[in-house]
């Protein structure tokens, strides 16, 4: 492979147009083509990449490299669709940034011929322009073919990345993992934030008097770990405040209240080693889980 192979980008979305951007600037690759459903989105992304030309499927040249960095419901169709193209050709490397999906995903492109592989930031990629400024030191997860994977790993390090392998066969939950900690921290801010309004505590002073909280909780998990750093009402053993916070909780919006006692219910496990049997036992049966211990 050369040593600035071309890189075509199929999907010029916020993750596209920022890797390749970096990639770019990096001096890693030349961008070849970009391709999308959108010629204003394509013509977008070529502008914030800084390279490439817009291409369509029917112009698309060959590259040593082809990013797929389309929504995980259109992969199949775009793995169908550059098959269909016919100018793969042997060893050169697509990979996806999917954290859900396996390389398994394009597997009609490795019979033919070509290299796979998957590589997922742990990042969100909500604003391209700061994602570009503060990538390096991202934790990235990828499988694939070694070969793909040799070409591939060198261009993410010189990136700034720490990358880290993981089972495609239990890539879901390795997602679902990335997910629970960015995606639904975000709601279940918007359930802490709803809870203080309903309580007469507007947004405007909520968010900031909530915020250092997060901050001084993530600053803890990080210096003791999950279980030493868990605080309040269960790690207190205080089964009479959970069950007032449950119910005010329920009575406001079921949803919320639901919340709060999957929640508690996964924190009275963390806590379980320093709660004697009676606490355990009776914050249990205000959560309606049974004590197993």
């Amino acid at each position: 492979m050369p040593a600035r192979p071309a890189l075509n980008l199929i999907g010029p979305g916020r993750l596209g147009r920022t890797l390749t951007r970096l990639l770019r600037e990096a001096q890693c690759i030349r961008v070849g083509a970009v391709l999308g459903r959108s010629a204003e989105r394509v013509t977008d992304a070529v502008g914030f990449i800084g390279a490439g030309r817009v291409a369509h499927w029917d112009t698309l040249p060959a590259a040593e490299l082809t990013l797929l960095a389309t929504p995980d419901d259109a992969l199949s169709e775009v793995v169908a669709a550059l098959a269909a193209r016919g100018t793969l050709r042997r060893g050169d490397v697509v990979f996806h940034c999917s954290g859900a999906l396996s390389s398994a995903a394009m597997q009609p492109l490795s019979a033919l011929g070509a290299e796979i592989a998957s590589i997922h930031p742990l990042r969100s990629f909500a604003d391209p322009s700061l994602a570009t400024s503060d990538f390096s030191g991202t934790y990235c997860g990828y499988e694939g073919s070694p070969t793909a994977l040799a070409a591939l790993l060198p261009l993410f390090e010189r990136l700034g990345a720490h990358c880290f392998a993981i089972d495609a066969s239990r890539k879901i939950l390795y997602h679902a993992g990335a997910v629970l900690a960015c995606n639904t921290l975000t709601a279940l801010s918007e359930a802490a934030l709803r809870s203080m309004e309903a309580a007469g505590v507007t947004r405007d002073i909520a968010w900031p008097a909530l915020r250092p909280l997060i901050d001084g909780t993530l600053s803890n998990i990080d210096r003791l770990g999950a279980r030493r750093a868990l605080t309040g009402p269960v790690a207190r053993g205080d089964a009479t405040t959970v069950a007032r916070q449950y119910a005010a909780l329920e009575a406001l919006d079921p949803q919320l209240g639901a919340i709060y006692r999957s929640l508690s219910a996964l924190a009275v496990e963390l806590a379980a080693p320093s709660l004697n049997p009676d606490q355990r036992t009776a914050l249990c049966d205000t959560l309606g889980k049974r004590d197993e211990r």
